[in-house]
């Protein structure tokens, strides 16, 4: 090969070489931001969550320690008990037979 088609080969390397430091140094700090992003919102979320809770202990307390807290108490409604009549021909009267009786 020529010594100006070394030259050239070894110039786009280095070029391309260059080009892939400042890609990794911009994905770094792409990496870096969104990690931070994530960070600050999970702690926002924490924060909610705890202020929450507070507030549920809180209602808690107030309803075990008040005094007039009523008392509910369950009492089962009367079974429903539905009768229902049929005829089977046998309903304790006497049927008179035709032609064959105690004249």
């Amino acid at each position: 090969m020529k010594k100006i088609h070394l030259t050239l080969i070894a110039l786009l390397l280095a070029i391309a070489a260059v080009f892939a430091t400042v890609a990794l140094t911009r994905t770094s700090a792409l990496g870096t931001a969104s990690r931070r992003a994530a960070d600050a919102a999970y702690q926002a979320r924490v924060k909610q969550l705890n202020a929450y809770a507070a507030a549920l202990d809180r209602a808690a307390q107030r309803a075990t320690a008040s005094p007039s807290a009523q008392r509910i108490v369950y009492h089962r409604p009367p079974p429903i008990v539905v009768v229902k009549h049929t005829q089977r021909g046998d309903d304790g009267g006497s049927r008179e037979v035709e032609g064959g009786g105690d004249d």
